[in-house]
């Protein structure tokens, strides 16, 4: 039994030397969780007798993006613009009363 348990542990365990032999880093294979999790390349290094060779990814899904919401007044109008007609609106009738009480 502890035969077998030092056998597998020494085929599971990574080392710098496959980081070495494959021109790579630790994350190229390992998740992003780290070590001793494995991505898609690990395990297929992994299962084919410590080689990428042959390894083609899965292709990456790519979320759709969502959608922007905008608080528009109207079809063109936004808050800013309303705020301004109305600011200068205002200024205009002052202006008007103004005159008139003159």
């Amino acid at each position: 039994m502890l035969t077998i348990f030092l056998l597998f542990s020494q085929v599971a365990s990574a080392t710098p030397e496959y980081a070495v032999k494959e021109s790579r880093n630790c994350p190229f294979c390992h998740a992003s969780d780290g070590p001793p999790q494995l991505n898609e390349r690990g395990e297929y290094y992994g299962i084919n007798n410590h080689s990428l060779e042959g390894f083609v990814p899965s292709p990456a899904s790519t979320p759709e993006p969502e959608p922007e919401n905008k608080n528009e007044i109207g079809v063109h109008m936004n808050v800013w613009v309303v705020g301004s007609i109305s600011f200068a609106f205002l200024l205009l009738m002052l202006v008007f009363i103004y005159v008139i009480r003159l």
